[in-house]
């Protein structure tokens, strides 16, 4: 989507969202016509709305959140990689894996 609609389906202005992108809660990808918004840019902008409006966040609080939130996204890729990782590992492999995660969780809740 365009900027001018995202702006609308946000319902915000040129100038806020001026500040996302600087602050970068939002990195359109930029093409000859112009920014490209995705739907996570929407979501990721309604995130935004809520911290600030209905939750009262300040700007720096936003700023802290996008970054936890990106963190998430970002561990849970890695997660991914690598239980695909262990799923293409002999099943014997997998087994001592999976006795090692166990016996590291029972050491962790003591």
């Amino acid at each position: 989507m365009n900027e001018r609609e995202f702006r609308l389906h946000l319902e915000i202005e040129t100038t806020v969202l001026e500040v996302w992108i600087s602050q970068g809660w939002v990195v359109p990808e930029v093409t000859d016509q112009g920014r490209n918004f995705r739907e996570a840019d929407i979501a990721r902008g309604q995130l935004i709305l809520d911290l600030g409006n209905a939750m009262g966040v300040n700007e720096p609080g936003v700023d802290v959140v996008m970054d936890l939130v990106d963190q998430i996204h970002s561990l849970r890729a890695t997660l991914r990689d690598l239980t695909d990782a262990v799923r293409h590992q002999p099943s014997d492999v997998q087994q001592l894996i999976l006795s090692e995660l166990n016996r590291v969780e029972v050491l962790r809740r003591r």
